[in-house]
Order: C-alpha cells, then sequence, then structure tokens
C-alpha cells in the first residue's frame, strides 16, 4: 500500500513499514494480543526511540493505541481516515450514516462464508476504494484477496486483539504531539464524520480533506497526499 511513499520519503527519512498480524506475511495470531505492543516491540528491536506515526484506516486506529499509552515516543502523526477505539456516536443521525454500509457488509460475509473470496474482495474494493481505477484497483483487489484468511474461522486477528484500556477516544487529552488528519471527500459519510469529531476534540490538530480521494488517499491521490505528508513532516522538530 506504501510503496510510492517509501519510495519518496526513504531518501530523506528512515522509514519503516510493517505487516501488522494476521495481514500481508505475518502470522496470524493464536492468543490475545495489543497492535500497540507489537508496535512498541517493532520499534525497540529497531531501537527507534522516536517515530512519526502514518497510518490510515486500522493503521490509524494503531496509532491511537500506541500514542496514548506512549505519547513519549511519537514525534508526530499523521492519520488518514482513522478508527479509533472505543469511539462514541453523537446519535441517530450518525448511526444512519451506516446503514448502507452494514447491508453491504452482510453481503460481504456472507461471500467469505462462501469460500468466495475474489467477489468479497472486489466488494472490499467497491466499499472502500471506489475512486481506484485500472492496474492501482487492481493492485488493491489482489491485496484484499491475499488477506482474505484474516477473515477465515479461527483467524480473524480482530477477535484476539485487545487494545489499551481506557480506549483512546476517551485519552485524546494525552496528544500533545502536533497531529495532521487527512480525509478523502470520498470516503463513507460516517468515517468523514468520525475524522471531524475526532480533529474538533484535539484543538492543536490540523485537519485536511482532498478532494476525489477516497477511504486510501494514499493510493486514489498519491501526489497529492504525499505533498501534504512533505509539508507537514517538514514543520516537525
Amino acid at each position: 500500500m506504501w510503496d510510492n511513499q517509501v519510495e519518496h520519503f526513504s531518501g530523506e527519512y528512515t522509514v519503516i513499514t510493517y505487516d501488522v498480524r494476521g495481514f500481508g506475511k505475518s502470522s496470524a495470531a493464536m492468543d490475545r494480543y495489543t497492535d500497540a505492543d507489537d508496535l512498541e516491540l517493532l520499534l525497540d528491536h529497531l531501537k527507534v526511540e522516536k517515530s512519526v506515526l502514518i497510518g490510515v484506516s486500522n493503521g490509524g486506529r494503531i496509532s491511537f493505541d500506541f500514542a496514548v499509552e506512549h505519547p513519549d515516543r511519537v514525534m508526530a502523526m499523521v492519520l488518514v481516515d482513522p478508527g479509533i477505539k472505543g469511539y462514541r456516536s453523537s446519535g441517530p443521525e450518525e448511526d444512519a450514516l451506516w446503514d448502507d454500509f452494514n447491508l453491504k457488509s452482510e453481503e460481504q460475509n456472507a461471500l467469505i462464508r462462501e469460500g468466495k473470496f475474489r467477489e468479497a474482495a472486489v466488494m472490499d474494493v467497491e466499499i472502500w476504494t471506489p475512486m481506484l481505477t485500472g492496474d492501482m484497483r487492481e493492485k488493491i483487489t489482489n491485496i484484499a484477496l491475499e488477506n482474505a484468511r484474516v477473515y477465515s474461522p479461527g483467524s480473524d486477528p480482530f477477535e484476539l486483539q485487545v487494545s489499551p484500556e481506557p480506549p483512546a477516544f476517551t485519552r485524546l487529552d494525552a496528544l500533545k504531539m502536533p497531529i495532521l488528519m487527512v480525509v478523502g471527500d470520498h470516503d463513507l459519510p460516517g468515517m468523514i464524520v468520525l475524522a471531524r469529531r475526532v480533529h474538533e476534540m484535539i484543538p492543536h490538530s490540523r485537519m485536511i480533506t482532498i478532494k476525489g480521494a477516497d477511504h486510501v488517499p494514499s493510493l486514489s491521490r498519491p501526489e497529492e497526499f504525499t505533498r501534504i505528508v512533505q509539508d507537514f513532516l517538514k514543520n516537525v522538530k
């Protein structure tokens, strides 16, 4: 997912990417674990005392989890259409924004149960990255298909992943580092509202909306996304 950005930023920065448990080439979880602890162990192993965290979607959720537990180890964060543990809806109107997504998720889960993983991967791409076309759309579909095993019975990492308590949404005041939130204007309506609310709860954060981008702006608008992140990093001391 991050190939373009790794190539761009590695000339000036040390860039680290990794596959979280159950995804990519990482093995599936067998016992309860915490993504934030895994990230801490990785940084310890690499002897990285402090870093800038850049995460999209679930990667944003992991960034939040790590940052509220270890704020002294985070120089800054770039949170891209992020998830966050402990999020509380503002009410029925916000809940209704997820109705269409929930229906599509039920259809997708039915395909997975039937073993129709490619069909499920195609649906996943249509839901989350509708702005991708051509080779890039095929690439992300193949990535989704390779990760289809995370939804197989007995290997779903989300069933064993345990986030820190209290959840990050209730500990936003612990985040004093520079924070940039990036949102695609074609992301799911519920995700856009979530990002906006979290941004408003972190007074010093900055939020940028990329037009024509979906849930993964780094893929749907890579050049604009990279420029925005580069400008942000220049101002991080």
